[in-house]
């Protein structure tokens, strides 16, 4: 565990009983806020958590638990038949395919949501939940099996400014940073949630690559006035474009320097073989071509980015096929090609052409984008690439 982080016993709301800033966060947490006294044991998590694996000086209560509301019984359209009117071509969205389908989640969506639970294929089939938080740009997709198959809803607190989920698991629920992926307070501490691969790129490249992707509904089922997503826009003012974070000096550890705070970076963590590592959105981009191939090494083995500018995203793999064939890939002025069969591949990792057409790179399941100073405050290891 990073020294900055202590372990805290007792109840975490007992413990960090305190008066605290409350984001408004469902109607922009950056650029509303009010003081207000909240006595962290009232909400009614902190009774079930006994001990919190966190400095909790970093753990912060944002909004009322729920207060976010994640979209549980989520509903679609496919592109081809109605384009939602909130989407715009620059659209960032997390991309997923599972159980032979594909889907859109949007980031405009999961600023005012944050969670979207899934199970593609019904009861039977996976069960997922696509989260995104806003203040620290991150996306991950977590496999609900893992706490078995319970639905994952939002806390209301920020970790280091970063999401902090809750398993609707009754008496046994369980705190889970999103960028640890594992839970820190209640039960089972040190459990970790299970990953799902995915690609994060801007609407417009997504809807070429999967022309008939099921992306969310304009329509949630929530009452327009409140979630007329075309209209809302980004809550949090520039947040995206200044360097502080969210009550930075209190919430966060020194940021680092080396990159500015909010770009965004395609990441990998430490893990007990590694140090992890971050690619800057900035640095993949000013490289000459449109699309990039960058070989690296990660717990020992071999792997690789592929980026593309026209995406504006990118993703890690081993080089080597979901069939076991190593692979070495090049980029191209129009893509991606590997050099023993000219097969052609799209920044996903998927073979659209030529011999090995329909073949996959293996993903490496950990990566994930963020912010770079939120990135850097996790993970204080990380290797920089440039």
């Amino acid at each position: 565990m990073p020294k900055e982080m202590k372990r805290a016993t007792g109840a975490v709301l007992a413990s960090a009983r305190r008066t605290v800033q409350v984001g408004l966060a469902v109607v922009g947490l950056a650029a509303c806020q009010v003081e207000s006294p909240i006595d962290l044991q009232d909400p009614g998590d902190a009774p079930r958590f006994e001990g919190c694996d966190l400095n909790v000086d970093f753990l912060i209560a944002a909004a009322a638990r729920g207060g976010i509301q994640s979209l549980d019984n989520p509903r679609w359209v496919r592109a081809d038949e109605s384009i939602p009117a909130y989407l715009d071509p620059d659209t960032r969205v997390i991309g997923i395919q599972v159980f032979g389908l594909v889907y859109a989640i949007p980031h405009n969506i999961l600023w005012h949501h944050e969670v979207v639970n899934l199970e593609p294929g019904g009861p039977s089939g996976p069960q997922l939940a696509i989260t995104y938080c806003p203040l620290t740009g991150s996306s991950l997709v977590f496999d609900r099996e893992s706490v078995g198959g319970a639905t994952l809803g939002v806390s209301g607190l920020t970790f280091m400014n970063n999401l902090v989920l809750f398993d609707r698991r009754g008496p046994d629920e369980a705190l889970w940073p999103q960028m640890l992926a594992e839970a820190r307070c209640g039960s089972g501490i040190g459990a970790k949630l299970a990953q799902h691969p995915f690609v994060e790129m801007e609407w417009a490249h997504w809807v070429e690559l999967h022309p008939s992707t099921r992306v969310l509904a304009q329509d949630q089922g929530f009452d327009p006035i409140f979630f007329e997503y075309d209209r809302l826009g980004y809550p949090y003012g520039n947040y995206r474009e200044t360097e502080p974070y969210w009550r930075a000096a209190t919430t966060m550890p020194p940021l680092d320097r080396r990159r500015f705070s909010k770009e965004r970076v395609v990441g990998l963590p430490p893990t007990a073989s590694d140090a992890g590592i971050a690619f800057p959105f900035g640095a993949l981009t000013d490289r000459e071509g449109s699309f990039q191939v960058v070989d690296f090494v990660y717990e020992g083995n071999a792997a690789l980015v592929l980026w593309s500018d026209e995406a504006q995203g990118g993703t890690a793999f081993r080089p080597v096929t979901e069939g076991g064939e190593r692979l070495t890939l090049r980029a191209t002025p129009s893509g991606f090609e590997d050099e023993g069969t000219g097969s052609r591949w799209t920044v996903e990792g998927r073979a659209v052409s030529g011999p090995l057409e329909g073949a996959r790179l293996l993903p490496i399941e950990r990566t994930h984008t963020a912010f770079w100073g939120a990135w850097a405050a996790f993970h204080p290891t990380t290797r920089l690439w440039q």
